[in-house]
């Protein structure tokens, strides 16, 4: 899947098969920060799902949660 653009960050997911025939996916955020680019690897928790497209909607589904609370309060950082 490509990047996807929200609210001027960009979500990276990624999707992987798992050993037992179900699909792992997690998404980075990034957004250009006064420094360049800011990446934030494993912004998301892995979800495991049935289908590649099940658990990218998981993962970037909380990836718009994080950024929304991100824009909420900036004072959040993720880790």
């Amino acid at each position: 899947m490509n990047k996807l653009h929200y609210k001027g960050w960009e979500i990276l997911p990624t999707a992987l098969p798992t050993a037992n025939h179900q699909w792992s996916a997690s998404c980075d955020l990034e957004r250009m920060g006064a420094d360049g680019i800011e990446v934030f690897e494993g912004a998301t928790m892995q979800f495991v799902r049935d289908t590649e497209d099940e658990a990218l909607r998981a993962a970037c589904n909380e990836a718009y949660i994080q950024i929304d609370n991100i824009l909420a309060d900036p004072s959040v950082r993720l880790a």
